[in-house]
């Protein structure tokens, strides 16, 4: 597939459209109930060129305003303020691909049109019609008070060239245009002759200059605008007008991005003085010409290059989004101050449904979006700006705009009001942490999984769960208030929801579709809150004459016992401590997890039966007899060995094992702990360590952690990490232990190296490597080096504990480990996960057939419910969580949420096991096309030719497709930018690895591989192409007709066997029919589509 755009016609345009109203509602897979309508929100009417606009929102320059349909889109959405896609004389650029990453702060390479300066009139003109014909057909005459702005760039030469002058001359007068395209498209759409178009598509223009401009050539230019072209003029300016002081400090000291910018961007970027004596100068000149003109802030932001989406030879990237959204704003605050509140300003840089009535009330007169629209829910974002906005002037009992900016102030004066809530806001955006880098890692929803070219839907939290817990399934009866089923749910692949819902590590939540939104679901929370209610009655099989014994009464140990016992077999289990619970039980404080929850979850286990002999310790002689006792064997002894660190004076009085501190300080044993002590690592025990010595040192005493790496390589929970930042414990990353300092056989300091980030390790981390001469020591009388665990087993080989393929097995006979017997120091959900996966092994090997079936009466969503709440956003409740105040001590710190916010947060849950179609609505050009069919199973035949000539029909696979809901990719509108790669929670993306269709002839034939729907005599004909040969696929009545250069096969639609086939070589060969099914399947969607 090409990474060029290959534009439809305005017949095909307006089909698509009116065919998809039609039958689905929608346009463009936007539905109907999201229509803004105008009539029903006059309040947010706006003025300016003269102009009416029904509302003051739009799009920015830039991906949504670049296609036909995606300015469609945009105004269907509310958008009433386009800034079309900024074209220059220089309309054959190279764009490297992918060019977008919007994982969070928005980063590009792009910048200007893809296509030539006549194919983006030809776009603009197609849209201006369009949204016309759709104004006359929702709204009768009412006028479309809709603006398009003009985007040209980016020197005085260019400008001056005459394509940018044809262009100019077309946005100003496309009567000749307008009539022949009227004229082609009337007999489709006669109602489009009786229309009234103005023939002038802009009046108006914001000017982009390149990075680097002198100012007098932007000057310059704009006034050949104003006083030449006569257009409404704006100058969209760059943040690095506050000044590498004043940026740095609010974007990477105060909000911690760690975007890094250039101190050329400075140096070449128009300054804060030239930017004056321009802005003064054109206001004159705008005035002398009774013209209008404004600012636009601001352009991206010129930033190295630190990410691997855009390659090594990307150099620059340009920032946008949440991270953008304090400077423009600072930006905009310090010149209106120097202008006393009285530029025309138009906003754009991370506005969003949350903060647009704030920037409003700053008194710009235009808000334009981009990066929110990238994100998941794409154009359906823009009706809760609305929602939002509405409910903001509610609060204020505003009637419109300028009573909104002035009861905001609580000032008459509009100028006085508009300057009074920029300069407040102004702050309050600096300090608010929505804008800050609050996580440790970065967001990041791709999983392992392989993108299918069907069958793609998987809850990311799901997949990404230790114990595969069916998430969204307990999410949706919590929601709905049915809190024995969510137990039933969660407990059919998790016995511990106590434990878990206090101390799981939660990845599930990192992997969350809804982080891309807002915040992840806080699924933890919710079983925590359903571990809370009434026990459900659990239903074991009768007894099977089965034994199995267990070593090891840990999480592992008894999540295995209690699906084994679950399926009818005899457990034992045999425990060398007092307690069941191995590091549970023992090590993880008791502020983070309650010794009423352990009880609950094991009590859950033997009251099922399972015998636990506690104080058993297990050596070689015990280990032979309970295999001679048991027909199976699972180790899950753990690993309860601090891994010892070497390093000079490690023996010195002073260093403790953290598992030994640990275990004696939540015993109440005395330890030797002293005032000032330094944990060594990055992992959950070292936090565990770090938060149990800050609460023993005492108010005078210190706590500092250690690490070779950065926060961010840190193996640890991410939220354990931000307790014990949040907790003040100092954390000195990039520092590599190299010895002991001892003073009398005691610990007095440690010596570190300095230590760098440099390529990578085997395992794929940064490689930690030392600084030379950049020895420093940290002063300490105590060390825990908490560097890891290692297994205490000596009663089995290490040879025999080893498993093979990805199995639970052990080189023994009949003997499985887990947890962290098998992986070394791990998390209990990941020992739970084995236990549950090497009992279904075990099941499988002693041939019994076990499954604790799902509750009744599940969640049935429609496509519609789940589109719809892909559209909006909401933020995650606040956890309860102790004052840091209030920490010094064991109490635990967080606390079970209430019934109401629990089941709210629950409703959040985007359902991702039932549909995805995230890759639909983050492509700005709608490339992603999601279609739905009835599953299906074939048992495919192939067609085998024998030596004679003569033909056999064999049975093959099973070609099955399970799911209702697929994807296409609309190989016309996609330009490869990769958006939909960022967002897919898969490995891979749905521009690469989905079905290619083409809407066109011509460009179907131009590519090299894909598909393409041709109506032949009243039939439907699906052509595929690829290496240079073509297969069809025509539906006729009850059978498909499949033609290849091999053969012509008639094959019945419904179970897919063939009825007759004619060979076009006699040769002795096989052919499949692989090809023919997926085309099937490919042409129940094709057929929703329109093609020329």
């Amino acid at each position: 597939m090409s990474d060029r755009f290959h534009p439809i016609s305005l017949q095909l345009l307006l089909n698509t459209m009116v065919n998809e109203l039609e039958k689905q509602q929608s346009i463009y897979s936007l539905p109907a109930e999201l229509f803004y309508a105008p009539e029903e929100q006059k309040n947010f009417q706006q003025k300016i060129f003269g102009q009416q606009l029904d509302s003051p929102l739009g799009v920015a320059a830039g991906p949504h305003s670049q296609l036909a349909q995606n300015i469609v889109g945009s105004w269907l959405m509310g958008a009433r303020y386009i800034e079309l896609k900024t074209v220059q004389t220089l309309d054959e650029i190279d764009v490297a691909k992918p060019c977008i990453d919007m994982q969070d702060e928005g980063y590009n390479c792009e910048w200007s049109q893809e296509l030539k300066i006549k194919t983006s009139f030809n776009e603009y003109l197609n849209a201006w019609i369009a949204i016309h014909y759709l104004n006359k057909k929702f709204f009768g005459d009412k006028p479309l008070n809709t603006i398009f702005n003009m985007s040209v760039g980016y020197d005085l030469k260019g400008i001056m060239q005459d394509n940018v002058q044809w262009f100019f001359d077309k946005m100003n007068d496309c009567s000749v245009e307008l009539a022949h395209k009227i004229e082609t498209a009337k007999a489709e759409f006669p109602e489009l002759a009786d229309m009234e178009i103005p023939t002038r598509i802009s009046d108006n223009i914001t000017l982009s200059t390149m990075h680097g401009c002198p100012a007098d050539e932007i000057q310059d230019i704009a006034q050949y605008l104003l006083t030449e072209k006569r257009l409404h003029t704006f100058i969209k300016l760059n943040p690095t007008l506050l000044g590498p002081d004043e940026l740095r400090r609010i974007l990477n000291q105060t909000s911690g991005f760690k975007s890094v910018i250039p101190d050329a961007a400075f140096e070449h970027d128009l300054k804060y003085n030239d930017a004056l004596e321009i802005i003064r100068s054109l206001q004159k000149t705008a005035d002398s010409e009774k013209l209008e003109f404004g600012l636009k802030l601001t352009n991206t932001l010129e930033t190295q290059n630190f990410k691997d989406t855009f390659g090594g030879d990307v150099d620059m990237m340009y920032m946008s989004g949440r991270s953008l959204h304090p400077l423009s704003i600072n930006i905009a605050k310090k010149l209106q101050n120097e202008f006393n509140g009285e530029l025309q300003l138009s906003f754009s840089g991370g506005a969003d449904a949350f903060n647009v009535a704030d920037v409003l009330a700053c008194g710009f007169k235009t808000v334009t979006v981009s990066s929110d629209l990238l994100k998941p829910g794409g154009y359906m974002r823009l009706n809760q700006y609305f929602d939002e906005l509405q409910s903001r002037f509610n609060a204020v009992n505003a009637q419109n705009i300028e009573t909104f900016i002035q009861k905001t102030a609580a000032k008459n004066d509009q100028i006085a009001a508009a300057l009074k809530n920029l300069n407040q806001y102004a702050d309050e955006v600096t300090a608010d942490p929505r804008y800050h880098r609050t996580y440790i890692q970065e967001i990041n929803i791709k999983t392992d999984r392989e993108l299918n070219y069907f069958d793609c839907i998987s809850a990311p939290c799901r997949d990404t769960c230790a114990t595969n817990q069916d998430i969204p399934d307990y999410m949706h009866y919590t929601a709905t208030g049915q809190f024995d089923k969510a137990y039933e749910v969660i407990l059919r692949t998790n016995p511990f929801p106590a434990i878990t819902g206090m101390v799981c590590d939660h990845l599930c939540q990192n992997k969350c579709t809804r982080a891309n939104y807002d915040d992840p679901l806080l699924i933890r929370e919710a079983k925590r809150f359903i571990s809370e209610q009434d026990e459900v009655k659990l239903q074991p099989e009768a007894k099977n004459e089965k034994s199995v014994g267990i070593v090891g009464a840990g999480p592992a140990g008894l999540s295995a016992a209690y699906y084994l016992v679950m399926a009818g077999f005899k457990v034992e289990v045999f425990e060398r401590n007092s307690k069941a619970g191995g590091m549970v039980q023992f090590a993880i404080p008791g502020f983070r997890l309650t010794d009423k929850a352990i009880a609950k979850d094991f009590k859950r286990v033997t009251d099922l039966g399972v015998k636990i002999h506690y104080n058993t310790p297990v050596d070689r002689v015990k280990f032979e007899s309970i295999r001679s006792n048991f027909d199976y064997i699972f180790i899950g002894a753990g690993a309860q060995l601090s891994k010892p660190l070497k390093i000079e004076g490690i023996e010195a009085k002073g260093v403790i094992e953290p598992l030994q501190f640990l275990f004696s300080v939540k015993k109440g044993e005395s330890h030797s702990a002293g005032k000032n002590i330094v944990i060594i690592g990055g992992g959950n025990t070292a936090m565990d360590a770090a938060r149990t010595a800050w609460r023993v040192v005492g108010e005078k005493g210190k706590v500092t952690v250690v690490y070779r790496r950065t926060i961010d390589q840190m193996p640890a929970d991410q939220g354990e990490i931000k307790a014990v930042l949040e907790e003040g414990i100092e954390v000195i990353e990039l520092a590599g232990p190299e010895k002991v300092i001892v003073d009398n056989n005691k610990v007095k300091a440690l010596r570190c190296a300095k230590m760098k980030l440099q390529g990578k390790d085997s395992s794929g981390r940064p490689r930690p490597v030392k600084i030379e001469g950049g020895e420093f020591e940290v002063p300490c009388d105590t060390i825990i080096p908490a560097i890891g665990q290692d297994l205490d087993i000596d009663f089995m080989s290490g040879n025999l504990l080893k498993t093979e393929n990805g199995t639970y097995q052990t080189g023994a006979d009949n003997t499985f480990i887990g947890g962290d017997a098998l992986r070394g120091a791990s998390t209990a959900i990941n020992a739970i996960g084995d236990g549950r996966k090497a009992a279904a092994e075990i099941l499988e090997q002693a041939k019994q057939q076990f499954n604790i079936p799902k509750p009744q009466n599940g969640k049935t969503h429609s496509k519609r419910e789940l589109t719809l709440k892909r559209a909006r956003r909401q933020y995650a409740p606040q956890l309860k969580e102790l004052n840091v105040n209030d920490r010094q001590n064991f109490k635990l710190v967080s606390e079970t949420l209430d019934e109401t916010t629990i089941r709210n947060e629950a409703e959040r849950c985007l359902f991702c096991d039932e549909m995805c179609n995230i890759c639909t609505t983050v492509c700005p050009n709608f490339a992603n096309y999601s279609y739905d069919v009835e599953p299906v199973s074939w048992k495919l035949q192939k067609i085998k030719v024998d030596i004679n000539g003569e033909i056999f029909y064999i049975d093959d696979e099973t070609f099955a497709v399970n799911q209702k809901h697929q994807i296409l990719n609309i190989a016309n509108y996609c330009n490869e930018c990769g958006n939909c790669s960022t967002f897919c929670p898969t490995n891979s993306a749905p521009y690469k690895d989905k079905p290619h269709i083409y809407l066109t002839r011509s460009s179907f034939n131009e590519a090299d591989e894909g598909y393409y729907l041709e109506h032949t005599n009243g039939l439907n004909k699906l052509l595929f192409k690829n290496s240079g040969k073509t297969v069809s696929l025509t539906e006729n009545d009850n059978q498909y007709i499949y033609d290849t250069d091999l053969l012509t096969a008639k094959i019945n639609k419904h179970d897919f066997q063939i009825t007759d086939a004619t060979l076009k070589s006699k040769s002795s060969q096989e052919i499949t029919l692989q090809k023919a099914a997926e085309m099937g399947i490919i042409l129940k969607g094709a057929k929703a589509l329109k093609y020329e």
